[in-house]
């Protein structure tokens, strides 16, 4: 016995229009649907195919044989078993790229770092060359006017440093 396309959407939770576009895009709808009345009614092989192509389970039939339910339960039990060793393989590679990311980070922080020191160096080795300079030019102010180009000249130097 075959199932709707309503009843196939609602089992996956999706929309009717939804079934009817992957039917099409698998090409299921000459051998695998057939038309009752106004009803396309799905075989068990296109509501497999659709159930896949969606990525999504069909619960089980309800069946009253108890040997079946168990059965249906180890199923269960081992999709969400898979669905644990996808998630931990997915948060694997994730800690792997944020250490990568962190390493990176820390380098680009080092060099930051080693930039940072470099310029205060320089900016202190000018520090000094501009106060030996101010020191140099008190000096030479506090002479009078008359010995102030001489004194200049070697205290300051001829300027082609």
């Amino acid at each position: 016995m075959g199932i709707t396309k309503r009843e196939v959407a609602d089992k996956l939770g999706v929309a009717k229009q939804t079934v009817v576009n992957y039917i099409d895009k698998l090409g299921l709808a000459p051998e695998h649907v057939t038309r009752v009345g106004k009803t396309d009614v799905l075989d068990d092989f296109a509501v497999s195919a659709l159930a896949d192509a969606l990525g999504k389970n069909i619960p089980p039939r309800p069946v009253a044989d108890e040997d079946d339910s168990e059965g249906s339960q180890d199923s269960v039990i081992a999709a969400l078993n898979g669905r644990i060793a996808d998630l931990k393989e997915q948060n694997d590679r994730l800690v792997a790229e944020i250490a990568e990311m962190r390493s990176s980070r820390e380098r680009e922080l080092s060099d930051l770092r080693d930039q940072l020191a470099r310029a205060n160096e320089r900016a202190a080795r000018l520090a000094d060359r501009v106060a030996g300079i101010a020191e140099r030019q008190q000096a030479i102010a506090a002479l009078p006017w008359w010995r102030r180009g001489l004194f200049a000249t070697k205290l300051l130097g001829s300027g082609n440093e």
